[in-house]
């Protein structure tokens, strides 16, 4: 018997190799469907997308899982210095920490400039468009056609953003001093609704899902030409080769899309669904 053992141990890690191989030989998909598990990457605090465990994306996530016959294990992670960072960390590599990558991240940019410099990263499947948008309170800003009273107002813009790049350096940094920096746009939205300013300048999506039907608030296009015409869609991202899934993936959205899913889930969380 003892001298059976190193066999036996031997047979038992070639079994686990072999295992091992085999998985590794598995596409993308494959290990999807075979784990039960489809991980998503979701950013924290970003409401209404995703945050504290709802949103959004969450419940986009829950569609697209549902639709594969598997179920959504979310991967929460917190927006690094920019959206290479991200990538990276929850793509094509993993966190420097120990998580991820996930199989899948959600509200990735789709951009053809952008996708073009992230050769790691396919991105596809866009679902929703985003864009800047100004809230204001009526009481004290009635009309927005102009950033002109911002020169004696403060203002809330979530810092580390082109709105905030570009309210600094307008007309030669006329509106910097009445600027207030917030670390999120949901808190610049926290901040007008409470009254702490009468104006915020955010996406679009958190401005209506902050502020609701409150008939206290009104939302426009920002009076500017870079923030009006600054629009981006917001879709899925996966490894550069993981072709099937995405292709799985790119079917499941496009079924959401088509039978009005998508535009249900943003209407649930009080967005106006925007077609990419």
């Amino acid at each position: 018997m003892t001298r059976l053992l190193p066999a036996l141990a031997l047979f038992a890690c070639s079994l686990i190799a072999g295992a091992s191989a085999a998985a590794d030989e598995m596409s993308p998909l494959e290990r999807v469907k075979q784990s039960g598990v489809l991980k998503v990457a979701l950013y924290n605090n970003f409401p209404p997308f995703s945050n504290h465990g709802t949103g959004v994306d969450v419940d986009v996530a829950d569609a697209l899982a549902a639709k594969l016959g598997v179920r959504m294990s979310a991967l929460w992670f917190d927006a690094d210095e920019n959206m290479e960072d991200d990538l990276r960390n929850m793509v094509w590599k993993g966190h420097y920490l120990g998580y991820g990558p996930a199989d899948v991240m959600i509200h990735a940019p789709v951009d053809r400039d952008f996708s073009a410099k992230v050769d790691k990263v396919r991105f596809f499947a866009p679902y929703h468009r985003e864009r800047y948008a100004v809230g204001r309170m009526l009481e004290k800003l009635p009309i927005c056609d102009s950033f002109d009273k911002l020169e004696s107002l403060p203002y809330a813009v979530e810092g580390d953003t082109l709105a905030a790049s570009v309210m600094l350096s307008l007309e030669g940094g006329r509106y910097g001093k009445s600027l207030r920096v917030y670390k999120t746009g949901g808190d610049a939205v926290a901040a007008l609704r409470s009254g702490t300013v009468p104006l915020a300048i955010a996406q679009q999506g958190e401005l209506e899902a902050g502020l609701g039907s409150d008939a206290r608030f009104a939302i426009d296009q920002a009076p500017n030409p870079i923030l009006q015409k600054r629009q981006w869609a917001v879709g899925l991202a996966v490894k550069a080769h993981s072709d099937d899934l995405a292709q799985a993936l790119q079917h499941a959205m496009n079924e959401l899309l088509a039978d009005g899913s998508i535009k249900r889930i943003m209407q649930r969380h009080g967005v106006q669904h925007r077609a990419p």
